[in-house]
């Protein structure tokens, strides 16, 4: 036989395992038990294999013989085996259908950034480990179940998955996770997940349920590295019980996670699951799929077997390996040596490290490797603008796109845990401890024996200080969590580092002298110290280059005046100082450079008078001359929000949280809103606001009050809330409808009219209608077509005077994306639908998949001429 034969039998056959490698991808991923089989890539993947099988089945037998199957598997290469070159299919045939799978799985992963390596992957025990999760987590007689195994097996991914189905499936009313090593207010970060307060007794809740019958709110709670049981005892007596916002009591189903034994939950949970390494076909399996994860070669250098072997069944090992050999980056002599010579976990992170080009890359892995578990990003930009991490970085919203970019390629290679959120970050523990060794070897931390190559220093507490003065003529990075009461900070500690650029004391009861004395510090972080020191302000304003200056959570009265010395300040961070009384006058308006404002949970009591000098605090007008500035956080309680100028707020804010009222007491988004109102109105303020230019920019609204407005759209908002995505009205005495066409009546409503109209809410997804006891229709008349077009939720609650929610006609037309509706408490509701077309039947609300209807004494039927939702299915 010619060799050129030969060559064509051997592509023949490479070809054909291909196809069968895809196809049991393809089947893997399709046979997921908790995906989403209704999807369109799902159908496009099982018309796929339907493909794939009749070509295996029915035409690869013309082309290779009747016993295709067996005998390519027995035999691969084998040219007794010859094809049927006459056959109607070819090689590139079989290429067309393994290129049309890759292409397929592709699309359906490039919304995730993260490509193949933060997936949750099903292998036989990790679907029944899971499977039993689900089961125990639905069964009434278990409240509390327990995940133990060692680091790295996986049980952060694995309670993730728990996480992102008992949310698909709806299995619970609400899902939170938490982490709760080092981490003393956990309560509070629950309470804030939940959107609730944590104010109530367990006594108090039981006798509110009494007395005024409040159903449940299903919650499961995922706790992540307990160490100790007393702490989860501890935290179970502080968990908040009520959701003021629905009026329903919290009830708990916990799953914990730990590292250490069983014996740490044994007492805590009635169930436990372990969670061993993968074995050696797994763990293989897990390392192909992400080195081959979106390249043009599914082949893998033949020594990366031997390269998984050394990941000991760990997946966390095996992602960073994987990514660190993805694409040939790393040869056999460079990772299979050092591997075999190290014999640990860290070598294998170290080549994922050594992929890391770029020096900011790098220094960023490091410096979130010393911010612990679920850190917020926000800190970490302090950090890195304080540090210069992104020279020619001119503003602090490009540090922070450049810092999120960072990130995302940490997460890439696997160096780094999404916490779920926009907010937070994670690191796992082995990952922890070897970039501490990375930093002791590159940037001398805290290595003492050689002082004068230190570039950063990272201490829990005072007591690790081993001096009184730092002699580090390279020191760049000095954080202090704790202040020890028996050790207080040195005075001249600081004194002999000039070239310090980032400082941060967080918990301490003084300041040292010497810090005044660094003249290139760029950012200072004193976040939950106490600061009565009346020399404060004199220290600080010393800082002439500082750019950052954190102030979270301090016990801090008054603002020193002399803040308003730091003209090249960018971000100034004021959250949470609860007992913050007074900023004087004229030391906002100083800060000319200032980009960033945050003051949540903090001083609120701005002065009424817009000229400085008749007032002994700041007012608001002080804002105006911040030119520069691009976000801010901040809640006035002015009686009278007519006292704001108009243009107070830039229209061109990036990102705002403005409140004005005692009444909102969440600042952070349910839904990841960047452009938030919250607004108490009375009277004489909700006609005329002077700040309806930001109305119109505005993402998430949540009004109170509401005197004097009849119709909210047609009086706060012509236009028609263009970009307004979430909807929260409450307690409004006079809100007759939220949109009302009718001039006069239906039949003075002519076509040039309602042309002239602008649809209203186009982009709106939640709509949260509570207590509005006058309101008589949600939409009054026609509704523009475009209208609604988006919302996927409607959440109605004691509005005494509605019959029903919407039309026939407005459903058809508008609500063609409505999943769910809730509907509580009003007394007088007669029907959800009202049938204004006279139809027996309509086509209408076919997304509909969950529907709460409760304590609603005068419901006849959910329309009362129609018949809705058949063969529809609802949670």
């Amino acid at each position: 036989m010619s060799q050129k034969k030969q060559a064509k039998i051997k592509i023949h056959y490479q070809q054909l395992a291909d196809l069968e490698e895809e196809k049991e991808r393809v089947e893997r991923y399709v046979n997921n038990p908790y995906g989403s089989s209704d999807s369109q890539e799902m159908k496009d993947l099982n018309d796929w294999l339907r493909k794939a099988k009749n070509f295996i089945n029915g035409s690869a037998k013309k082309l290779m013989g009747p016993d295709v199957g067996e005998r390519h598997v027995k035999h691969k290469y084998s040219f007794k085996l010859c094809p049927n070159f006459n056959s109607p299919w070819n090689c590139e045939d079989i290429g067309v259908l393994v290129q049309e799978a890759r292409r397929l799985l592709e699309d359906i992963s490039r919304g995730d950034q993260n490509g193949a390596v933060n997936r949750f992957e099903y292998f036989g025990w990790t679907k029944n480990v899971l499977d039993g999760i689900l089961e125990a987590a639905q069964c009434r007689s278990i409240n509390t179940i327990s995940v133990y195994g060692e680091s790295g097996t996986g049980k952060t991914m694995l309670v993730r998955e728990v996480k992102r189905i008992a949310e698909e499936q709806k299995l619970f009313d609400a899902v939170v996770m938490a982490s709760v090593k080092q981490n003393s207010r956990i309560q509070d970060e629950i309470a804030r997940d939940l959107g609730v307060s944590n104010e109530l007794t367990y006594q108090e809740a039981s006798n509110r349920r009494k007395e005024r019958k409040l159903t449940e709110k299903r919650v499961l709670l995922i706790l992540e590295d307990i160490w100790e049981p007393e702490i989860c005892w501890k935290l179970r007596e502080k968990l908040p019980l009520e959701d003021e916002n629905e009026n329903r009591l919290l009830s708990y189903k916990i799953l914990l996670t730990t590292t250490r034994d069983s014996r740490v939950l044994f007492d805590l949970s009635e169930i436990q699951f372990e969670i061993k390494p993968l074995e050696e076909k797994e763990a293989w399996m897990l390392f192909e799929k992400i080195a081959t994860y979106r390249t043009e070669s599914r082949r893998l250098p033949f020594y990366a077997r031997e390269i998984c072997k050394k990941c000991y069944g760990l997946p966390i090992a095996i992602a960073t390996l994987a990514m660190a050999l993805k694409g040939g980056r790393l040869k056999r002599k460079t990772i299979l040596q050092e591997l075999q010579s190290q014999r640990s976990l860290h070598s294998s992170f170290h080549k994922s490290y050594d992929c890391l080009k770029s020096f900011e890359l790098q220094q960023t892995f490091l410096l979130c490797s010393l911010m612990g578990h679920n850190a917020a990003i926000q800190d970490l930009l302090k950090y890195t603008i304080g540090l210069d991490l992104f020279p020619g970085v001119k503003y602090v919203e490009e540090a922070r796109a450049a810092l999120l970019n960072l990130m995302t390629k940490l997460r890439y290679f696997s160096l780094l845990l999404d916490s779920g959120g926009n907010m937070h970050f994670g690191m796992h523990d082995i990952l922890m401890i070897f970039a501490t060794s990375i930093a002791f070897r590159e940037v001398g931390l805290n290595n003492w024996e050689e002082m004068k190559s230190i570039k950063w220093v990272h201490l829990s507490n005072t007591i690790d200080l081993p001096i009184d003065q730092l002699n580090c003529p390279h020191l760049t990075f000095f954080h202090l969590s704790k202040e020890d009461p028996s050790k207080p900070i040195p005075p001249n500690l600081f004194a002999g580092i000039g070239g310090l650029r980032v400082l941060g004391l967080t918990k301490t009861w003084s300041i040292p002298q010497s810090i005044s004395l660094l003249n290139d510090l760029h950012t200072l972080r004193l976040d939950q110290s106490v600061l009565r020191d009346a020399k404060m302000g004199a220290i600080i304003s010393k800082l002439k280059n500082l750019q950052v200056l954190s102030l979270v959570g301090c016990d801090l009265e008054e603002l020193p005046k002399e803040i308003r010395e730091l003209t090249k300040l960018k971000l100034l961070d004021l959250s949470d100082c609860t007992k913050l009384r007074a900023i004087p006058p004229n030391v906002l308006s100083m800060l000319s450079r200032l980009e960033e404002l945050y003051m949540r949970n903090s001083f609120d009591q701005w002065a009424e008078g817009v000229k400085e000098q008749e007032n002994e605090i700041a007012s608001l007008s002080e804002l105006k001359q911040l030119k520069n500035l691009n976000v801010i956080e901040v809640r006035t309680n002015i009686c009278n929000i007519q006292m704001m100028e108009e243009d107070l707020f830039s229209e061109n804010l990036a990102r705002y949280k403005i409140f004005e009222g005692n009444v909102w007491h969440f600042w952070d988004s349910s839904y990841g809103s960047s452009k938030i109102l919250k607004l108490k109105l009375d009277a004489k303020t909700s006609s005329e606001l002077p700040i309806k230019k930001l109305l119109k920019k505005t993402e998430e609204l949540h009004l109170q009050g509401l005197s004097g407005v009849n119709n909210a759209v047609n009086e706060l908002d012509e236009e028609g809330f263009r970009e307004l995505k979430y909807l929260f009205i409450q307690d409004a005495q006079n809100v007759q409808h939220i949109i009302n066409s009718m001039k006069h009546d239906a039949q003075n409503v002519d076509q040039d009219s309602i042309n002239s109209m602008k649809p209203a809410f186009p982009v709106l997804e939640v709509l949260v209608l509570r207590n509005l006891e006058p309101m008589e229709k949600i939409c009054h008349g026609l509704v523009k077509e475009l209208s609604f077009r988006k919302l996927r939720m409607i959440t109605v609650e004691s509005c005494n005077q509605l019959k029903n929610l919407f039309s026939s006609s407005t459903a058809k037309r508008n609500f063609l994306q409505l999943q769910e509706i809730r509907v509580t408490k009003c007394s007088n509701l007669e029907e959800i639908v009202d049938d204004d077309e006279q139809g027996t039947e309509k086509d209408i609300l076919k997304e509909l998949c969950f529907l709460r209807l409760e304590d609603l004494p005068k419901l006849i039927a959910f329309c009362k001429r129609m018949t809705l939702f058949q063969g529809q299915v609802f949670d």
